[in-house]
């Protein structure tokens, strides 16, 4: 029987972004990557965000530039971010957010449509890899969509956020029902594996693990 992943993802996270080529690769092995899109935790569990201070920021940005330097990948955080937030405070999201309901309306779109993770391959570097600040202007982002084998007012026409957001709660309760909060979470065989660097032990889980894979190398 083929085996099939759950891969939780949000496109506000610099290390859904990381793994991004594994899953793809992942996928070329296989395996069904099934993707279910939930919001940035500022916005799904904001109540985990409320009191993180400077020193939990300012190693976040350590941790995250060093992360995409060891895995070989282009890297920089959007411009601007997805999530508007309030200003001068740290990690918590203010109540417009017209860039995430646009965002997830196409990525929810495109997951019903069952090209999530061609979506992703486009969308995530368009928003992550540096090279399109701005990405939210111009026909950044439609283009991105028609790498993708998608066409944006189709999808939006055909995802409204009343609905889109009812499978995005459906996810936020699947994923804590799996045993954790936190993105990137693959649960595979009823086993959740939280964070990028938990490949390796998917791997190893599935009997994929080969010594570039659990190095944590770009596939």
């Amino acid at each position: 029987m083929a085996e099939t992943v759950e891969a939780y993802y949000s496109l506000q996270s610099d290390y859904c972004y990381f793994l991004l080529d594994r899953l793809l690769w992942l996928e070329g092995q296989g395996v069904t990557v099934s993707v279910r899109p939930v919001l940035g935790g500022v916005l799904r569990i904001p109540e985990r965000f409320r009191n993180r201070d400077a020193m939990e920021q300012h190693y976040f940005k350590v941790d995250t530039a060093r992360t995409a330097a060891f895995l070989g990948i282009p890297y920089a955080y959007p411009d601007p971010s997805p999530i508007a937030f309030e200003p001068g405070s740290l990690w918590i999201a203010a109540p417009e957010q017209s860039r995430v309901e646009h965002l997830y309306r196409l990525f929810v779109g495109a997951v019903r449509a069952g090209r999530g993770l061609a979506f992703l391959d486009q969308v995530m570097r368009l928003l992550w890899d540096g090279t399109t600040p701005g990405w939210n202007t111009g026909d950044h982002l439609s283009s991105a969509i028609r790498r993708a084998d998608l066409d944006v007012d189709e999808i939006l026409k055909a995802n409204p956020w009343e609905s889109v957001s009812i499978d995005l709660e459906d996810n936020a309760q699947s994923m804590l029902d799996s045993g954790h909060w936190g993105v990137p979470l693959i649960v595979a065989r009823g086993e959740p594996f939280y964070g990028q660097d938990r490949f390796d032990q998917l791997l190893w889980r599935l009997g994929l693990a080969s010594a570039g894979k659990a190095s944590g190398e770009k596939p």
